[in-house]
């Protein structure tokens, strides 16, 4: 909290733009996007397929520089750093989750959770200090020595959770954690964030699933790379509304409905007599003239639905967000 008594932000983007060139055209993943997110909060990122969620969440990962536009991190302006200078912030303001865990096969999960400090140059002594207590903030102290292959999918992404806290990030940067887990599993690792949300720490969570978003304080929803609604969850439970997505069109709050007014009654009527369960013959058709021909079926064509538009781009992938700048050799390369 800043010295005014208001809350600080942790992210400020204003125009921020992202163009991929694919042959011939031009996509414009995200078309402009204003956001703010303030240290501490938990926020949630959704949108349908092909929106710049992913363009977005590499942006602020500063896995990718943007376009055009300005990029604010945790005071520091990074949208026109090189990648060196990137990937120094990457490995201190930022961890990582990912659906898919990207777990080292043949590494124990202490191992697993060192690799961020490896990178960082820090010493074997502190680095196995240091992932120990990232595993046990995760209730993983007692699967230290266990492989990828001896854990279940919770406990894997359990082990990615804590190799994402273990330099002590700004940001925990979530890209649908629990795409892999079965529903009970993902309750689990919803839990995880939870709690660490409530120690302070600063999460953004991209995610379709509508029942995790609820978990978070408030919901971005991007549409064709821009910000098409951006409100708390309260506003969605306080109207039953559990489609964020669908419903964020509207910006507008609906109105309360009004109680109609109670009609007048009018006489009753004799009642009519109840309608004969035979069924009544077809009425014979008249005397020399045509027979109607039978109804006809639409045609294939007339009820094909339309093709879907292609899907956009995607930006290019990153093997490793932990990997160090790339250092030119002293002597020039000979």
């Amino acid at each position: 909290m800043s010295g005014n008594g208001q809350m600080e932000s942790i992210i400020v983007a204003r125009g921020l733009k992202k163009d991929y060139v694919m042959g011939t055209e031009t996509v414009h993943a995200l078309a402009g996007v204003d956001i703010e997110i303030l240290r501490n909060e938990y926020v949630s990122i959704m949108g349908p397929s092909g929106s710049g969620k992913s363009t977005l969440m590499n942006m602020i990962g500063c896995l990718d520089s943007p376009t055009s536009g300005e990029y604010v991190l945790n005071g520091q302006a990074v949208q026109d750093l090189s990648d060196d200078n990137l990937a120094r912030i990457r490995n201190r303001e930022i961890g990582f989750v990912f659906q898919t865990f990207n777990l080292l096969p043949r590494a124990t999960a202490l191992h697993n959770v060192e690799l961020p400090l490896i990178y960082a140059g820090v010493s074997s002594r502190d680095r196995q200090r240091k992932a120990a207590h990232a595993l046990e903030i995760v209730q993983l102290a007692d699967r230290m020595d266990h492989k990828p292959n001896e854990l279940s999918g919770g406990q894997r992404q359990r082990v990615a959770i804590a190799r994402a806290l273990v330099n002590d990030p700004s940001i925990l940067l979530a890209d649908e954690p629990t795409g892999n887990l079965d529903s009970s599993t993902s309750e689990e690792i919803m839990d995880v964030f939870d709690a660490l949300h409530e120690n302070g720490q600063t999460i953004i969570m991209v995610t379709h699933e509508y029942d995790i978003a609820a978990r978070s304080q408030r919901v971005i929803t991007l549409v064709d790379g821009k910000v098409e609604a951006e409100m708390s969850v309260d506003y969605y439970l306080a109207r039953g509304i559990k489609r964020p997505v669908a419903a964020a069109v509207a910006a507008d709050p609906p109105a309360s409905p009004e109680v109609a007014p109670t009609p007048v009654s009018a006489p009753e009527a004799d009642p009519e007599p109840a309608p004969s369960l035979e069924a009544e013959p077809d009425p014979a058709p008249a005397p020399g003239a045509a027979p109607e021909p039978p109804p006809t079926a639409a045609p294939l064509d007339s009820v094909r639905p339309e093709a879907a538009p292609p899907t956009p781009g995607t930006p290019r992938p990153i093997s490793n967000p932990w990997a160090p700048p790339r250092t030119p050799p002293v002597d020039g390369g000979r």
